[in-house]
């Protein structure tokens, strides 16, 4: 197994992967994936006008607001792309362990995308979205060491 560290820094647009060779080292950007449908604002990301619905009494109709906006579909994808990206990487052993840093909900999502074996290579997750920093800015907004120390 792979000793290289996968730092993935993502949002709902852009996922970046950087790695490191040591959990104190420096870390290089080594793929980037982007989904601009994350940054289409609704109304251009969805072709008809919310469902009507009728009222129990009386003649009156109203929209009825959909169980998810677009945008979290949109983050629902991305995240299973990146998701499919590290299940493959995983089995290719380019990695052996992750650090996660999305903006809250979109980590939820990453966490709901990724399969178990993957989930359990998993070490640090940070809440923050980090994906505009460079490797540099980076590193210094991250941990000093990339995993939790071993009980």
């Amino acid at each position: 197994m792979s000793k290289t560290i996968w730092i993935v820094v993502a949002n709902r647009v852009t996922a970046r992967i950087f790695a490191a060779e040591s959990p104190l080292g420096a870390i290089d950007e080594i793929e980037t994936l982007l989904h601009p449908q994350g940054r289409v604002p609704d109304e251009d990301l969805v072709t008809d006008k919310p469902g009507r619905t009728y009222d129990r009494v009386g003649p009156g109709r109203s929209a009825s607001d959909p169980d998810t906006t677009q945008h979290e579909h949109e983050a629902t994808v991305f995240a299973g792309e990146i998701a499919q990206m590290l299940t493959k990487s995983r089995n290719e052993q380019r990695y052996g362990t992750l650090v996660l840093a999305a903006p809250p909900a979109f980590l939820g999502a990453l966490r709901k995308a990724i399969d178990a074996q993957t989930r359990s290579l998993v070490t640090l997750e940070l809440d923050k979205d980090l994906a505009q920093f460079d490797a540099r800015a980076l590193r210094a907004h991250l941990p000093e060491r990339l995993v939790r120390a071993e009980a």
